[in-house]
């Protein structure tokens, strides 16, 4: 068959991608893992193009042209909870037009089988981009399909979520060649281009807010992932954003990936690490093999809602990663949850004071969504702080979903937006922005984000 694998276009700037979406918090546009994981393996069997409506910037007449031009026998493509309206309106005009449509997606990952009865151009939606699941529903063998909810040909529909095959997977090098050149853009690289990788899949910890902890956990074969890279650096490409959720979960295996990219000597990036596990030796492996960022999941100053939300982690330990980061050269991103319904005022001016006072080089503020498939979400519906069938949300924060117990929805965008402001335009800040940047690229990408991060957030 003809395959197309689509990032759909939309009003605005939307990241869906593992899970996830929202649209983009200041300038950035990474590439969709889920696509870039489906294509080596629709390539076994099939005839594969990518169309990423999002990073050619493609309005939705211009975006039919192009599949009408391509003449896919069948699309899979991504969805969100941000843009659902949207992407179902535009799916469903491809439904008439006679192709297949299986999709992916947040909105997806939960009521599968609901949706599917609601949406007659939907075939199929996938719940594991790093299974064959793809090619057996597109060649009608049902009996095969592990995690996803489909169509039979009787018209029946039909949900499976049987357990993985062990404790890894094994993907087709992903096709990097067939995204587009021009249009992705990721605040923390330190040049271009820039790819996205994924070196394990899913997450073993149980945060109640995050839909990855869902997913489970296993892990890519380092070999595999050295193809990918070598393949990469092969291509000129140098710079890479790692998407595992938490890199270095199996130690040794994380160090060997390491010591394999010091071996290779140019490769530069950007990776998530849990503050618990950040020691010395991680840090320091990572260091080494060119990473000069990484992500900490930080959530909150506060430590009861760390303990309700079941992070496992401690304020004392995000100060100790954030101190042996700093050591080891490492640029620090922390991320924080707004307006969980027992935030307050003095909540997020907490958080904010720890950010400043951890000297992080970078703050991300995530807008506190009852996700599908979370307990978190589970528990928002059981008090009534959302309904089901209230499908469209955006942790970005262009809008909220919640309120708190004693702040609105306005109120929490309106802190979310101040909290932003007074920790990137402290003039103690701006200057060591100016000072750290290792080249006019990394200066002029930081200014770009900086500026599209200000403006959504005036």
């Amino acid at each position: 068959m003809r395959v197309l694998l689509l990032n759909p276009p939309g009003r605005e700037v939307y990241i869906r991608d593992y899970f996830c979406s929202k649209t983009t918090k200041s300038n950035y546009l990474f590439h969709p893992v889920d696509l870039l994981a489906l294509s080596g393996t629709l390539a076994e069997e099939h005839e594969v193009a990518v169309l990423d409506c999002m990073a050619e910037e493609l309005d939705e007449p211009a975006a039919h042209r192009r599949i009408a031009e391509a003449r896919p026998d069948a699309i899979v493509s991504l969805v969100g909870a941000v843009s659902w309206e949207e992407d179902r309106r535009f799916l469903a005009r491809e439904a008439d037009a006679g192709r297949r449509v299986l999709a992916i997606g947040d909105v997806l990952h939960e009521d599968a089988e609901l949706r599917l009865a609601q949406e007659p151009w939907l075939d199929a939606a996938l719940d594991d981009f790093t299974s064959r699941d793809v090619l057996h529903l597109l060649a009608g063998e049902t009996d095969e399909v592990r995690r996803a909810t489909f169509r039979t040909r009787a018209g029946e529909i039909v949900s499976r979520a049987l357990p993985p095959d062990g404790k890894e997977y094994r993907l087709p090098r992903p096709l990097h060649e067939l995204f587009p050149e021009r249009g992705y853009r990721f605040s923390f690289a330190r040049r271009a281009p820039f790819a996205t990788l994924l070196t394990d899949y899913g997450c073993p910890y149980p945060c109640t807010f995050c839909v990855i902890g869902t997913l489970g956990f296993r892990t890519r074969p380092v070999a595999d992932v050295l193809e990918e890279i070598d393949h990469l650096r092969a291509a000129g490409v140098r710079e890479y954003f790692v998407m595992d959720q938490t890199f270095g979960v199996r130690r040794e295996r994380a160090l060997e990936l390491c010591a394999a990219l010091e071996e290779r000597g140019d490769t530069s990036w950007t990776a998530f690490a849990r503050p618990d596990l950040a020691d010395d030796e991680l840090l320091g492996a990572m260091a080494r093999a060119g990473c000069h960022t990484v992500i900490l999941g930080v959530e909150s100053a506060s430590e009861e809602l760390l303990r309700l939300y079941r992070k496992g982690v401690s304020c004392s330990e995000v100060a100790g990663a954030v101190a042996r980061a700093k050591r080891h050269g490492l640029r620090t991103v922390g991320t924080f949850i707004v307006g969980l319904p027992e935030d307050t005022r003095e909540s997020l001016e907490a958080s904010l004071r720890l950010a400043i006072e951890l000297e992080l080089d970078f703050m991300s503020l995530n807008v506190a969504v009852p996700r599908f498939g979370t307990d978190f979400r589970g528990r928002a519906l059981e008090e009534g702080l959302t309904r089901r069938e209230e499908l469209v949300m955006d942790q970005g924060g262009a809008r909220a979903s919640l309120g708190t117990a004693s702040l609105t929805r306005e109120e929490v965008l309106a802190l979310k937006k101040r909290m932003v402001r007074r920790f990137y335009l402290r003039p103690g800040y701006l200057w060591r922005r100016l000072r750290d940047s290792r080249s006019v690229p990394e200066l002029w990408g930081q200014l770009r984000e900086g500026l599209a991060l200000l403006a959504r957030n005036a």
